[in-house]
């Protein structure tokens, strides 16, 4: 019994170390990976697919019927708010409006129409575009109040709505015009539905972009002004002196504003005599910073800023089209280049 005993406890030591020597060499778990600290929107399509990327993940908001773009996004809270258009069956260009993936038609799919900006305050969403007016050839530039449309032009001349924002609760809207006569479209502004012309027919109208900074309204223009098609652009504060930016090169073509304290921030492309690619580039108070070198042509068509960290949206040629952005001038492509793809739209959220 003494040696049955003798050996049990024995052997239950024997155990106890066992497993204690079994428990220290357990690894220990990896820490989590770092995440983060931004949620990173872009909007644009892919393969003519109207989607958009979460932190490099595709959302694809098509229905199916006909090619579609997402033109603009906002982000309200956990909303995302999304602008842009989709063919319908009898390939008519309908104005479209996503939030958080669910479609809603602006127009009603008999005349062309397009869904440019897009501007959320509150409970209320702005969308600037421009449909063709009825019985006519000519577009109408207008906006949608929470799909209520505002006519901006009448139906002798050719208008559209590219930018929207909002002060208060004036609704600023900027765009192009051009009269049927005219050879040249000119940039214009809105300002609660009264135009005012901000170039003349000497240069032909390219780009327009809108931003607001605390009460501060920022338009922002390019214009072609060659028969070579080079582009200038200018910007302005509250509606003050236009501002060129002119950093030594012969074309100058923005895109998009953003404004981060007292820094302007200007997305874009443009050339130099050394290099014949299209080259995406960002300008800062006026100072370029060069996001691409070729040999590729490379375009930046949409800009934010969030600290000192710059995101720049876009695309560059090679394959059919990569859609990308560069962050601090790295690139980070959101595409294969298997289909002809872009970003119109980059929004940063950073977290908290």
């Amino acid at each position: 019994m003494r040696h049955h005993l003798q050996t049990a406890l024995i052997l239950l030591i024997t155990l106890t170390f066992s497993f204690q020597a079994c428990k220290k060499k357990t690894p220990v778990e990896n820490p989590p990976a770092p995440t983060s600290q931004f949620d990173i929107y872009a909007a644009g399509r892919e393969g003519y697919v109207a989607k958009y990327w979460k932190n490099g993940k595709a959302v694809n908001l098509d229905s199916g019927v006909g090619s579609s773009a997402a033109n603009a996004l906002a982000i309200a809270g956990t909303d995302v708010h999304i602008a842009g258009y989709e063919v319908n069956a009898q390939g008519k260009y309908v104005a479209k409006y996503w939030k958080n993936g669910i479609s809603t038609s602006l127009t009603d799919g008999s005349r062309d129409a397009f869904a440019n900006d897009i501007f959320v305050q509150g409970t209320d969403v702005y969308i600037a575009g421009q449909e063709i007016a009825p019985g006519k050839s000519t577009y109408q530039a207008k906006y949608w109040k929470n799909g209520v449309p505002v006519i901006l032009t009448n139906d002798t001349q050719q208008a559209i709505a590219t930018g929207i924002a909002l002060i208060g609760n004036d609704v600023y809207v900027i765009g192009e015009r051009r009269n049927l006569d005219w050879l040249n479209s000119i940039t214009v502004y809105w300002k609660n539905g009264q135009l005012f012309d901000l170039t003349d027919r000497t240069t032909g109208a390219s780009e327009q972009a809108i931003t607001v900074s605390g009460s501060d309204l920022y338009l922002l223009w390019s214009e072609t002004y060659n028969n070579s098609g080079q582009s200038r652009t200018s910007y302005s504060k509250n509606l003050g002196t236009p501002i060129l930016i002119n950093d030594g090169t012969p074309d100058v073509r923005g895109n998009s504003i953003f404004v981060s304290g007292n820094d302007v921030y200007v997305g874009g492309s443009g050339t130099t005599n050394l290099n014949s690619a299209i080259m995406a580039k960002y300008w800062k108070n006026g100072s370029p910073v060069i996001l691409s070198n070729g040999p590729e042509s490379a375009f930046g068509l949409s800009i934010a800023v969030s600290g000192s960290d710059v995101f720049v949206g876009g695309y560059r040629d090679g394959g059919s089209g990569f859609a990308q952005y560069w962050k601090n001038g790295t690139v980070v492509p959101l595409t294969d280049g298997s289909q002809a793809a872009l970003i119109s739209k980059i929004v940063v959220i950073k977290k908290f």
